[in-house]
């Protein structure tokens, strides 16, 4: 004997809590009744029309509804073995295995109970309420029907609790049944056909996180704080608009670059191969998963990335791009496969994941022919924790459910990034500003006469480094064709001691000094790197670029990186390399 069969909970209503819903949309819907009164007075007559008066009616009908339920003696809620019975939905009874799916969402103030039906058996039913009145083109699929636990007299756990447990039971009979005829089971039979319509659609969410990264890219270049590099932002713009880069992570305490460095893209190409890769992904898995938990999967994985990126780069690499989470959605597209146990989907979920991550790598075995290189780290620490959550996703995916549960908790995954990305604009705005009012960053911008404006700023407030600063100052009225340069150099070297160093590099540049004597001046290491620099610029300012080259390498090699003269040289490599 099946015992099941015998067993029958009824749940009725709550009076209380109708009596007070009903009452608090009888207030609601006097409220639309008083604002179209008093629209009408005071000469706005179509507010009436057009919004109280439907908003009356809509809460008028939902009080008068909950009134009748308090007035009637029959229960809100039946389970049984036969099946279940929502009083204010149909007449009838709506049997387990009519159910493709039992959901439960709980949210602040609210707690419903969801049923997804089978069209088929949806279309039998007498439905009840308001929505019966209706005809039948405006009433809907009828696949859904739901109920608020918060109205029903009980323990809305333990209520959920005994319809899982009814459920369970009626499709473990029917496997059972169906496995002594070797027939389908009516479950079996449904579920691909489920899972299949859950992939089905547009995946919405992914184009709009294209869009997004089609946007930064943009600013990116728009807003850098250097010119772009051959249509591609530099490595100083990169690291200003919150690139992984250790020292400022880990020194400087700039962790919100773990969220914001998946979103910011190298060039051109890396944005549209990892726009082309994650919507390939989107199509496997936002469709299969919803939108909340690709999003959540995405953001794990990115962050995950990033945290590799850093951790295992080389110090002075600059880490960016978002193939760190986009890697991460098929490491979980190949383990959540393993949620379906036959039939087509998990075959074709694993043979369209790895055939778009092997080519995905071919490309980038080697450095790119920009100088950049792929951050293979990031692609690493992707995979691991996309893999790691799609694990753990698969503990929370019942096999009944189309789509994995705590939805919620994917969303606010994915709404903590999102802030911490979007608050970091703060500081990135603030290291813009310093950066743009950087004396060094205009001058190999080729802003000259800026350079020049900031570089005498930089003397007036550094009073130790002032001599070399206005040797910049000078470097940069030079290139920028300023007729002051050498008048401002004199009568800057007349406020030194001559006998004291960086003196002869003022008389290099005066023309009272030759190379050979301003190297034969250098007392130390660090005053011959200087030398070895600033005789390399006054190379430059003559035209002669080979010469300048030179010094700047051997400059680059002996300065120590703390010195300006080191970036100095570095920078001028770069726009000589440019040219």
């Amino acid at each position: 004997m099946n015992t099941q069969l015998s067993l029958r909970f009824e749940f009725a209503y709550d009076k209380g809590r109708l009596l007070l819903f009903s009452l608090i949309l009888s207030v609601f819907a006097a409220g639309c009744v008083w604002i179209s009164y008093r629209s009408v007075r005071t000469g706005n007559p179509f507010i009436s029309p057009i919004l109280m008066w439907p908003s009356a009616a809509l809460f008028g009908l939902a009080a008068l509804s909950l009134l009748v339920k308090l007035f009637k003696n029959e229960p809100g809620l039946v389970i049984s073995g036969a099946g279940i019975h929502i009083a204010s939905f149909a007449a009838e009874t709506i049997p387990w295995l009519a159910l493709r799916d039992l959901e439960r969402f709980q949210g602040r103030g609210t707690d419903n109970l969801v049923l997804r039906l089978d069209p088929a058996v949806a279309s039998t039913l007498s439905r009840r309420g308001l929505i019966s009145k209706l005809p039948k083109v405006l009433r809907g699929s009828g696949t859904k029907a739901g109920i608020s636990l918060k109205i029903l007299r009980g323990d809305p756990d333990w209520i959920f609790e005994q319809c899982w447990d009814f459920l369970r039971r009626a499709r473990e009979d029917d496997r059972a049944a169906a496995m002594k005829t070797g027939a389908a089971t009516v479950f079996d039979a449904d579920l691909e056909t489920v899972h299949a319509a859950a992939t089905h659609g547009q995946p919405l969410f992914t184009y709009v996180l294209i869009a997004v990264l089609a946007g930064i890219y943009a600013g990116e270049l728009a807003f850098g704080v250097e010119a772009p590099d051959k249509g591609s932002p530099t490595i100083q713009t990169l690291l200003m608009f919150g690139g992984i880069f250790r020292s400022s992570i880990l020194v400087d305490g700039q962790w919100w670059r773990l969220f914001t460095a998946p979103f910011l893209h190298g060039n051109l190409l890396h944005l549209a191969f990892n726009c082309v890769a994650l919507w390939l992904a989107g199509r496997l898995l936002e469709r299969l998963v919803g939108w909340r938990w690709f999003a959540g999967l995405f953001c794990i994985s990115a962050l995950g990335g990033s945290i590799a990126s850093l951790l295992i780069n080389p110090a002075n690499i600059v880490g960016v791009g978002a193939s760190g989470g986009i890697v991460g959605l098929f490491a979980a597209i190949i383990v959540l496969s393993f949620h379906f146990r036959s039939g087509s989907l998990p075959t074709s979920l694993r043979t369209g994941a790895i055939r778009i991550l092997i080519p995905s790598l071919i490309p980038f075995i080697s450095q790119t022919r920009d100088g950049m290189q792929i951050d293979y780290a990031a692609h690493l620490g992707g995979a691991v924790a996309g893999g790691a959550m799609a694990l753990i996703l698969l503990t929370a995916w019942p096999r009944v459910l189309p789509r994995p549960r705590f939805s919620v908790a994917a969303l606010t995954i994915s709404i903590a990034f999102a802030v911490v990305a979007a608050v970091s604009l703060w500081p990135i705005s603030q290291i813009r500003a310093q950066v743009l009012t950087n004396p060094f960053s205009q001058y190999f911008q080729g802003q000259y006469q800026l350079a020049a404006q900031y570089f005498a700023v930089e003397a007036q407030q550094d009073e130790k480094a002032a001599p070399y600063y206005h040797l910049w100052r000078y470097i940069a009225q030079e290139q920028g064709g300023d007729a002051e340069a050498v008048t401002d150099l004199r009568a800057e070297a007349g406020k030194l001691d001559q006998a004291k160093w960086p003196y002869p590099v003022y008389k290099l540049f005066l023309g009272e000094l030759k190379p050979a004597e301003v190297i034969a001046k250098a007392s130390g290491n660090n005053d011959l790197c200087e030398a070895i620099f600033y005789i390399g610029e006054w190379h430059l300012l003559r035209k002669e670029v080979p010469d300048a080259r030179q010094q700047f390498q051997a400059a680059s090699l002996s300065c120590p990186s703390t010195f300006m003269e080191y970036d100095g040289a570095q920078g001028e490599l770069r726009r000589l390399a440019a040219r």
